[in-house]
């Protein structure tokens, strides 16, 4: 017979850990990574110092966990927008048009969020001075790189279309570009104009690294 007490213990960590996660999130948007003590993580979560130790070495190792369900969120959200963009209509739709309405749903969809970029901009910074820690965020990094990369390919596959570069490289272009809009806003204290972004700039960059498959 089955024992039902480790189960439980695992759904209950498992929860310990979605809490943590999520407070952690909305404290370090509010207070920074370097200026968010353990104690406040906890007492936003519900949880004691023990419940943290438990699950994260340190507050950059939980920040890592927070990226990566960040990123998630954000891929998923561009796989509906590139799955509803590229789904058969029944008319005909240039390439040109259907990557202007995948760039138009992500600049709706996946608002650029400044404190997000500054907080992100902090993590790197710290972990470039970590050897271990660098090697952790490069690896989840380039798992982000390969996700993006995978979905750009189903959206060229389902466009008769073919990069003419390793679609990773495509996406680190793109992704670069994408950050600095985010650089510039910051250091200017405006909005970053990701309108133009996604309907104007990305396009041309895509056009200028796509071809027609060829037959």
């Amino acid at each position: 017979m089955t024992e039902q007490p480790p189960r439980r213990e695992t759904r209950r960590r498992a929860e310990t850990r979605r809490r943590l996660v999520a407070a952690a999130r909305d404290v370090f948007l509010e207070h920074s990574i370097r200026d968010t003590p353990v104690e406040l993580i906890c007492e936003a979560a519900g949880f004691s110092r023990g419940a943290f130790y438990s699950n994260f070495a340190t507050k950059e190792d939980l920040f890592l966990a927070v990226y990566e369900e960040e990123m998630a969120a954000r891929i998923d959200q561009t796989r509906e927008i590139i799955e509803k963009a590229v789904a058969p209509t029944g008319e005909q739709r240039s390439v040109h048009e259907a990557i202007v309405t995948i760039g138009a749903a992500c600049a709706e969809s996946l608002v650029a969020d400044k404190t997000w970029y500054l907080l992100l901009t902090e993590f790197r910074a710290h972990a470039l001075r970590s050897s271990e820690l660098r090697l952790r965020a490069g690896e989840y990094l380039e798992q982000v790189h390969e996700e993006v990369a995978a979905l750009m390919q189903h959206a060229l596959d389902e466009m008769g279309m073919r990069s003419e570069v390793d679609t990773r490289d495509a996406v680190r272009a793109l992704i670069a570009i994408y950050d600095a809009e985010l650089e510039r806003a910051v250091f200017s204290n405006t909005d970053p104009n990701m309108g133009t972004l996604f309907t104007e700039i990305f396009p041309r960059v895509a056009a200028a690294l796509i071809a027609p498959q060829e037959t």
